[in-house]
């Protein structure tokens, strides 16, 4: 059996599934009526009360806040505010604790009174500086109304100001996207993420891609796109401490960081996922449906909100640690983790020898080469790394 993992402060994400309209791309649960918005802040009350009520935290202290959706600042700072205050009010948040709020440039923004509310931490759907592009994403905004958000936002006294950025677009230009890095940062972003464009069946953009309107670009050119990206934010003064995230020193996301070390949180509003790394012998992941109408109606009657839960089992855990330990350029201990789970040394020994060989991992000289830490190339590769390690898959990948 693992060892039982001692409570700690924990995690809130709350979902917010209202969009003014729905990005081509985007696969995200929202597009709920936004004449519900006014009351939202009521339901997710009712939720944080409910869930507090019958699981009480024997020390309430939450160290991070997520807001996302959707497109939550559409809430507004009050609202934003009325939901801070009760998180705060039922389970407390520490002093220093991060609070952070995804913003679409299309949206009015209130900065100042965001700020007030209770955000610490800004976090900007920018995806890319050319208007014909973010005209195929469906982005409501243009690459100059993008900038102007951007630069509002780091004069507001924020802590930190993130962008996310898009990888794998058609037509763009490695030297368009280091263009664009060199933008952002300048204007003030000390956090970018750069995602790769994923292409959801039923989306718009799939669709054009299966009709032949929309070119995609193959893997190679989207791996030149990565390469420019990732050496201009290293120019810029951003290390990469997650496959994807870039930060200045000292502006890490840390609502990112309690996902990726498997901490504990909490998941409000319909489509939220919850995680109990205390729960059973390997861990517990619950949800609420995605169905905000079933979701208020079960609230106002005083229940909690319907959805489902699961009980990891050993094999699922160790993927879970190897998928996120991987993505990120830290040692982990891979013998101990396989061990952990069950899994015979001699074959972890063997596979972590052969993703050595393939220029995947490199052993960690601190500590005895009994620890290991992803090369660049083993980051790009995290996924695959982490299914044939976990599975026995017969070669690295690559």
């Amino acid at each position: 059996m693992p060892p039982k993992i001692a409570r700690m402060p924990f995690s809130v994400y709350v979902h917010v599934p209202f969009c003014r309209t729905r990005c081509h791309y985007c696969a995200f649960y929202s597009g709920e009526p936004l004449e519900a918005a006014a009351e939202y802040p009521s339901w997710v009350a009712a939720e944080v009360l409910c869930r507090a009520q019958r699981a009480p935290t024997p020390s309430p202290a939450i160290s991070t806040v997520y807001l996302g959706g959707g497109t939550p600042s559409l809430l507004g700072a009050s609202r934003v505010a009325a939901i801070l205050e009760t998180i705060h009010r039922t389970w407390g948040l520490l002093s220093e604790a991060e609070v952070t709020i995804e913003v679409n440039p299309a949206t009015d923004l209130d900065f100042s009174g965001l700020r007030t509310a209770g955000i610490t931490r800004l976090s900007l759907g920018v995806q890319c500086l050319d208007d014909a592009l973010l005209s195929l994403l469906g982005r409501p905004h243009t690459a100059h109304r993008a900038l102007s958000a951007l630069e509002a936002a780091a004069r507001s006294g924020s802590e930190s100001v993130s962008v996310d950025l898009l990888l794998g677009l058609p037509g763009a230009r490695p030297d368009a996207l280091a263009r664009w890095v060199r933008t952002v940062t300048d204007a003030g972003a000390r956090h970018v993420s750069a995602y790769s464009l994923e292409v959801h069946p039923g989306t718009a953009l799939a669709r054009a891609a299966d009709g032949g309107s929309v070119a995609l670009p193959s893997p190679d050119e989207e791996e030149e796109q990565w390469e420019a990206v990732d050496e201009a934010l290293a120019s810029c003064g951003h290390g990469a401490y997650e496959v994807s995230n870039y930060c200045a020193p000292g502006h890490e996301c840390r609502h990112n960081l309690a996902y990726w070390d498997r901490s504990p949180y909490v998941g409000l509003g319909p489509g939220a996922h919850s995680f109990d790394p205390a729960a059973g012998a390997w861990g517990r992941r619950s949800w609420n449906d995605a169905d905000l109408a079933a979701y208020s109606r079960h609230l106002t009657a005083g229940g909690l909100p319907p959805g489902g839960s699961e009980h990891l089992t050993a094999p699922e855990s160790l993927l879970e640690c190897l998928f996120l330990a991987l993505r990120r350029p830290v040692p982990v201990d891979l013998d101990h983790l396989a061990a952990r789970h069950h899994r015979p040394p001699e074959i972890i020994t063997s596979r972590i020898r052969q993703a050595a060989a393939a220029g995947l991992l490199r052993a960690d000289g601190s500590s005895g080469h009994r620890r290991w830490r992803p090369t660049r190339e083993g980051l790009r590769r995290a996924d695959g790394l982490a299914l044939w390690l976990s599975e026995g898959f017969p070669a690295p990948p690559t």
